[in-house]
């Protein structure tokens, strides 16, 4: 399998970025420093880490309004069928995500929703509720032991980005959206 991770990416210096990865058959969990700069921890651990891979939680893509091809310059397809927020509306995450995926073209980028994920798969009633229960019912969609137990929500995001990357690396995942537009992968 490949070496690939799962990350919540969050705004810049709000400690809310969380890398899931695997080591040995364990997942991990590394989250940034509330006040630390986001995007040169995400780039040092992508450099230490060397993931073939990324899983992220943040657009790649915009309307394809943009490149000339039609009308909808809010939402792409995608973000119409998982009520996603608009890239738009997003901005500075989604420009800092498609530069991240820009300046590491040696290694695959993939977009992917947790929410819609947890709403299409996991279908718990705990979701940003009960982190103890909703873990239970995550829990039976990784086919892998976690080494601690996900202490916020941004690690719990992290967590189900990389089940939505191991679900697509054995091409058991939905791809929603239009490939000249973006695809998300759950």
């Amino acid at each position: 399998m490949a070496k690939i991770i799962g990350v919540d990416f969050g705004a810049q210096m709000s400690g809310n970025t969380v890398i899931a990865h695997l080591v040995g058959n364990k997942i991990q969990f590394n989250q940034v420093a509330k006040k630390q700069n986001t995007d040169s921890w995400l780039k040092s651990a992508l450099e230490e880490i060397k993931p073939e891979t990324v899983y992220i939680d943040a657009p790649l893509s915009l309307p394809k309004a943009y490149y000339g091809n039609g009308q909808n310059f809010h939402y792409r397809s995608a973000d119409i069928e998982t009520r996603a927020m608009s890239p738009m509306f997003l901005g500075g995450l989604t420009a800092r995500a498609m530069s991240l995926k820009n300046q590491f073209e040696h290694i695959s980028f993939f977009e992917v929703y947790p929410a819609y994920f947890q709403s299409k798969i996991i279908q718990s009633n705990h979701y940003k509720k009960d982190m103890d229960l909703f873990l239970a019912d995550l829990i039976k969609e990784i086919p892998v032991s976690l080494s601690s137990t996900p202490n916020n929500w941004h690690q719990m995001d992290a967590l189900m980005a990389l089940t939505s990357g191991l679900r697509h690396q054995k091409n058991e995942h939905l791809s929603i959206g239009e490939t000249n537009e973006g695809i998300i992968i759950i």
